[in-house]
């Protein structure tokens, strides 16, 4: 039965350096040909991609590889619990020998001697959880610089990772792109590898994940997925059974172990403001709507909450699910699924939580920009930034500056709500009914826009298939409405209307959107189907069976359920599919050998 599985060989089972800033170079010529400046204090080291000075190679008692580590500062490497368990009888405890570390980022790479820190080794769960370990040196080594750990954006940016599987004891590169919060308790990043070259495998272990643009280290491989547990290590030449495996991101790296904090420069994903006053009673309904929000359980992409004062049990309910989500931030011991909370988001579920209060547009706008990645990307001329998928912005009307932060920030997220399928909770301290009626605006004229794209993606397929998807048309009464909200004096009444037509001008965009969708998608596969019969045509032709007896009616056929209007695609599908299998069937026949 498939599994993920460790990836040490062999599983059984002080003074500290900053890094203040960090800044890329790409040497655009080749895909490998990276390289990376990193500061350290005022001392600027330029290092070249598979010459970084910090990753390491653990060893266990007999001098066996157990897997890989990184250098993060003089004096510690982090690594896997298991990696490390690997030189002790017990995996579930930590080994108190000394442990053989090879620095293969120094010159000649030497051997030096390791053990773990004292309440520094966190075993693995059984629910995928845990697996971090820190070794001190027995001595300090010469200054860095060392791995450039970095919270950011964890999924679909492209890494490399250097391992040490058992044929190349030298290290393996490999490039995989970040999927997503994976696992039972998502502590955890799934990592797709490239479709063609080595994989990541069995001496992997412990390695740092490095972010293709930034050069930042971004997380740790902690597993990779096997087909059998008696499969052979993945190197060069072999083909993997899924390209999958798995890394423990940066975040959860700190929450288990926070002294590790004044090494990773900027801020959590979750602003530590949300950890005030956390004690305070929260507001069930509000929780359990915010945790529906980012589950996908409710059917809105933008949630509006008036948490009315710091200490309500709306704000409080905001906090916890900042918090209780946050990879970091979590309480020790907190669940990290909602199976038994109805009330507390899964942790990784917000991507982003940022509380406005005071700050200036500019500064939020580089806060999101700064973990999204959108910062590095336009610096190396890339325009691959995405939006969080699920994010927070919180008090909004106690920005620097609300009405900017609402066009330059708020709503440039907002429009891309429907079409991206993000989550996004808007809060405000007030009822804020100038701010929310201009952002209402903005939605309504996006859910105009909307429909009248599902309305030409409908004319386009209407002629060809049968019965397509009837495109809503609610933009011009929720036009009418908003203008009845700009003029209603009764602020007691306008505040319950405003919330209700924001709930439906949000199901509104999210309808018509989907219905875009199904409408692009139902002529994308008409147009698949007709260029899939257009090529077994001509591969007839070019066989001389053009004038075949038996395909000539099957071709027919087949092109009059395509074109001649209100195509039924099932029908139409199996039509080209019999043409297809004659033609394939004639050109074998006529070679002597079966076509595929």
């Amino acid at each position: 039965m498939a599994r993920p599985r460790a990836m040490g060989h062999h599983r059984a089972g002080p003074g500290r350096r900053r890094h203040d800033h960090v800044t890329t170079s790409v040497d655009r010529s080749g895909h490998w040909g990276f390289g990376g400046s990193i500061t350290l204090g005022q001392v600027t080291v330029t290092v070249d991609h598979g010459s970084e000075p910090w990753p390491v190679r653990v060893r266990g008692p007999r001098g066996e590889v157990l897997g890989a580590g990184m250098l993060i500062d003089e004096r510690q490497i982090l690594t896997c619990a298991h990696v490390v368990a690997g030189a002790s009888e017990d995996p579930y405890t930590a080994p108190t020998g000394p442990i053989g570390v090879d620095l293969v980022g120094q010159p000649g790479s030497p051997r030096v001697s390791a053990r773990v820190v004292p309440d520094c080794w966190v075993p693995p769960t059984d629910e995928g959880g845990g697996d971090v370990a820190l070794l001190e040196l027995a001595r300090p080594l010469s200054p860095g610089p060392y791995a450039p750990l970095r919270r950011m954006r964890l999924w679909d940016r492209h890494v490399v990772v250097r391992g040490f599987p058992d044929t190349l004891e030298q290290g393996l590169y490999v490039r995989a792109r970040l999927a997503g919060p994976s696992g039972t308790r998502r502590e955890r990043v799934q990592m797709d590898a490239a479709t063609t070259g080595p994989q990541i495998s069995p001496g992997f272990s412990g390695a740092a994940v490095v972010d293709d643009i930034t050069r930042t280290v971004v997380g740790m491989v902690v597993s990779t997925y096997r087909d059998s547990h008696d499969a052979p290590p993945v190197g060069v030449g072999a083909t993997p059974a899924s390209g999958l495996s798995w890394m423990i991101p940066v975040e959860t790296i700190l929450h288990h172990l926070p002294r590790l904090g004044d090494l990773v420069p900027g801020t959590p994903s979750v602003d530590r403001g949300f950890l005030a006053a956390n004690h305070l009673p929260v507001d069930p309904a509000v929780a359990r709507q915010i945790t529906d929000l980012f589950t996908q359980q409710l059917d809105a992409n933008v949630l509006i909450v008036v948490t009315v004062h710091p200490g309500s049990a709306s704000a409080a309910a905001v906090r916890q699910a900042a918090v209780r989500s946050s990879r970091e931030l979590r309480p020790t011991g907190a669940p990290t699924v909602a199976d038994d909370r109805a009330d507390v988001p899964p942790v990784g579920s917000i991507d982003l939580a940022v509380d406005v209060t005071g700050r200036p547009t500019e500064a939020v706008s580089q806060r999101i920009a700064e973990w999204t990645g959108a910062a590095d990307d336009a610096a190396d001329g890339r325009a691959t930034a995405l939006p969080p998928r699920s994010s927070i912005i919180d008090n909004i009307d106690e920005a620097g500056d609300p009405e900017t932060l609402l066009s330059d920030v708020v709503m440039p997220l907002i429009d891309q709500a429907a079409t991206r399928d993000l989550r996004v909770l808007l809060t405000f301290r007030g009822e804020a009914v100038g701010l929310r009626l201009a952002l209402l605006a903005r939605r309504v004229a996006t859910l105009a826009a909307t429909e009248a794209a599902a309305e030409r993606a409908y004319r386009a397929v209407a002629p060809l298939v049968a019965d397509p998807p009837r495109v809503p048309s609610r933009s011009t009464r929720l036009r009418i409405r908003l203008t009845a909200l700009r003029a209603m004096a009764d602020q007691s009444a306008l505040a319950a209307w405003l919330a209700s037509t924001e709930r439906a001008v949000d199901r509104a965009v999210r309808e018509a959107e989907t219905v875009r969708r199904k409408l692009v998608a139902v002529e994308a596969d008409w147009s698949e189907l007709r260029g899939r019969l257009d090529g077994f045509l001509a591969m007839a032709v070019d066989n001389g069976l053009d004038e075949d007896a038996a395909l000539s009616p099957l071709y027919r056929r087949a092109y009059e359920q395509l074109t001649g209007g209100a195509c039924d695609l099932v029908a139409a599908a199996a039509a080209v599919h019999r043409y297809a299998d004659a033609v394939r069937h004639g050109v074998g026949a006529r070679s002597g050998r079966g076509v595929s």
